[in-house]
């Protein structure tokens, strides 16, 4: 079996989480809890973290991207992989968000990987950056083509990445 990178998961409780279960004045501690859980529930489904996986042969690479892409409360990164096999078992195991493919890895590509992202989502969006060194039109053409939403160049288009994210955040009312 493949060998996942899992990263430590951001926690998802924050600091006032700890008075939701105290009454209200005025009301019974039933009450209270029962309002708060039902606010609480609401708004952790909406503040769901959006999963991401990126996919690098180049440690130092996969690291920065890990930095660029971790928003804390917002985006955590569930896995890395080097290699397709690596990526193909990640997207089996969690449900994808955001997607930093590059073409060209350890073993196999990224091409699989795109279509396996794009097949696996269903009516669940996901975007898929591919971020290569090996910018082509052809390479270019077929990204798309196998499902790709965005192709960017490592060499000038690495300090998008951040505003792509801001983007795609928005967009899912995050």
């Amino acid at each position: 079996m493949p060998e996942l990178h899992p990263i430590a998961a951001h926690s998802r409780q924050s600091s006032s989480a700890a008075t939701m279960n105290r009454p209200a004045p005025g009301e019974s501690a039933a009450q209270g809890a029962a309002g708060r859980n039902a606010e609480f529930q609401t708004r952790r489904l909406d503040e769901e973290l959006m999963n991401a996986l990126v996919v690098e042969d180049s440690p130092q690479i996969a690291e920065r991207l890990v930095e660029l892409v971790s928003i804390p409360s917002r985006v955590e990164v569930v896995a890395t992989a080097a290699t397709e096999d690596e990526a193909l078992a990640a997207c089996d195991r969690y449900t994808i968000g955001l997607a930093i493919v590059d073409l060209q890895l350890a073993q196999g590509t990224g091409f699989g990987v795109i279509r396996k992202l794009r097949a696996a989502a269903g009516s669940s969006p996901v975007c898929i950056v591919v971020l290569t060194n090996h910018a082509v039109p052809a390479l270019k053409v077929a990204a798309f083509e196998a499902g790709a939403d965005y192709f960017l160049d490592k060499s000038k288009d690495f300090a998008t990445i951040p505003r792509l994210i801001g983007e795609l955040l928005d967009k899912r009312g995050g």
